[in-house]
């Protein structure tokens, strides 16, 4: 099996964590990274300066293809900028692999289409939450039938005011960025409720607003750092705090001058647009109803599934903490340990109540990223893809969705989700 070319662009942490550090190390008979490419050339050098071989550095994607010819992208850049790299990927006749969310919006989910016609080119979204071994048995559940037809789906989603907060600190607390926690944070959901769903979305309502952070405190600083009101804000998060390691430093302290990229903005900034609480209902084509939420201010971490069939009901349960972001050790329980949780239970009468093995993995994101990069840079290209990847379609499919959320969230009505194909 030919050994894959891989250029990174976008050198932040996900991008590091996730695929420069794991390809440079765990992946090197099936994968090789050739290129890392960032509009902020410092920290690009920094990310190089991690690895255990020399990667040429470049802050333009054409110089880099000219230079190192790869086989594919990765793309980890902002949300809001995804897309004319993909477009560019594909355009050059390589293999493209986007972090989720694939876009930000539903015309540049049309262009992406677009191109991929015309080039007859693969594309790939990162939503490594179908490879989660509670996600993926609730999948397999619904497609033995022992629920019987599906008619019901339920995803709530809690964030608790560590990983919650952190979404306001950065850059994904403005729209035009990242298209709200509905598109950066939910596609993740929307996603796997389209892939347990067999089905398209077809209708969508929402309701939601920002209820919580942005404006809605009496004061309000620029940073953290400096900032007169550090004593008194349970929010006061500065990664140049020794507690949160050289690396926040160095990723971050030695760069922002360059592109502007604060971690720690003030989250009661009143220039923050995006919504920290809303709910949809989503109505799919084979009749299946959903009810969903997202809360990002919760004093807990949690996701809760509901799925109701004419013979069974499921039900699965996760509860943790978001202490790994950058936050304050007040918004965090002492004794969250005694209380995390990661089950799936099963009703089908007369049998009796039943919890379902779930497999104990390890890495990041519950083990699901490392089964998500096998499937990127060990599996050969020439096999048919597993239903594990998410395809280009199904990658849209669930932007569609928070698009849709988001234009019934300013227009009050109802939208009519495959309509977005064909106009904004």
């Amino acid at each position: 099996m030919q050994c894959k070319k891989l250029a990174l662009i976008g050198t932040g942490d996900r991008g590091l964590g996730m695929y420069a550090k794991p390809l440079t190390t765990n992946y090197t008979k099936t994968a090789k990274l050739v290129a890392l490419v960032d509009i902020n050339p410092e920290r690009a050098k920094y990310c190089a300066s991690q690895l255990p071989y020399a990667v040429p550095v470049f802050t333009d994607m054409q110089a880099m293809l000219k230079a190192t010819r790869p086989d594919g992208i990765i793309v980890t850049t902002p949300d809001a900028v995804h897309a004319q790299y993909v477009v560019a990927g594909l355009k050059a006749g390589l293999r493209v692999f986007s972090e989720k969310a694939l876009c930000t919006t539903a015309a540049q989910c049309r262009e992406i289409l677009k191109v991929a016609k015309q080039t007859g080119g693969t594309c790939y979204t990162t939503h490594n939450a179908r490879y989660g071994p509670a996600c993926t048995t609730v999948r397999n559940l619904i497609e033995s039938g022992i629920l019987g037809e599906i008619r019901w789906m339920q995803l709530d989603e809690t964030l608790d005011k560590n990983h919650g907060g952190d979404y306001f600190r950065r850059w994904h607390r403005h729209k035009a960025m990242s298209g709200g926690l509905q598109i950066h944070k939910a596609s993740h959901h929307f996603d796997l409720l389209n892939w347990w769903s067999f089905s398209k979305p077809v209708r969508v309502s929402a309701l939601g607003g920002l209820r919580f952070y942005g404006k809605n405190n009496p004061f309000h600083g620029t940073r953290c750092r400096g900032c007169k009101y550090a004593g008194k804000c349970s929010f006061y998060a500065d990664p140049a705090d020794p507690r949160y390691g050289q690396h926040y430093k160095n990723m971050y302290l030695k760069c922002e001058e360059v592109d502007g990229y604060y971690r720690d903005n003030c989250v009661w900034d009143p220039t923050i647009d995006i919504e920290d609480q809303f709910a949809a209902s989503i109505q799919y084509a084979n009749g299946i109803q959903c009810s969903y939420s997202l809360v990002a201010y919760s004093a807990v971490e949690s996701m809760r599934v509901t799925v109701e069939g004419t013979k069974g009901r499921l039900e699965m349960m996760s509860v943790h903490d978001g202490g790994w972001a950058l936050g304050n050790k007040k918004n965090r329980f002492p004794n969250m340990k005694d209380y995390r949780q990661n089950t799936v239970r099963l009703f089908v009468p007369p049998k009796p109540i039943r919890d379902i093995p779930l497999k104990n993995l390890r890495g990041s994101h519950g083990g699901s990223d490392p089964l998500l990069q096998k499937d990127l840079f060990v599996r050969d290209w020439k096999l048919k893809p597993n239903e594990m990847m998410a395809s280009l379609d199904q990658a849209v499919q669930a932007i569609l969705v928070g698009h849709a959320v988001n234009k019934s969230l300013a227009t009050g009505k109802p939208v009519d989700v495959q309509d977005l194909l064909k106009k904004g």
